[in-house]
């Protein structure tokens, strides 16, 4: 399954000096109806949301943290 983030943004370095994390959601139902060759869109945590939560709380249950995602290889197109 390919799943596509879009680029990082003027809010998103923002919020970097910040301390704070920026969540993603990750579509899972796109690969249990359609398989290894679903093309998904994740979205990314509202910009307030983000900026709102205390510096080092932990991310809500369903997100992931956009620059592991990244470092992780989670953008790639090769997945």
């Amino acid at each position: 399954m390919t799943i596509k983030l879009s680029e990082e943004s003027f809010s998103d370095r923002m919020l970097k000096p910040l301390g704070k994390k920026r969540g993603v959601i990750v579509p899972k139902g796109p690969y249990q109806e359609y398989g290894p060759y679903a093309y998904a869109t994740a979205q990314k945590e509202s910009f307030w949301k983000a900026l709102l939560r205390p510096k080092g709380a932990p991310l809500p249950e369903g997100l992931v943290d956009l620059d592991e995602w990244k470092e992780i290889g989670g953008d790639s197109e090769k997945r």
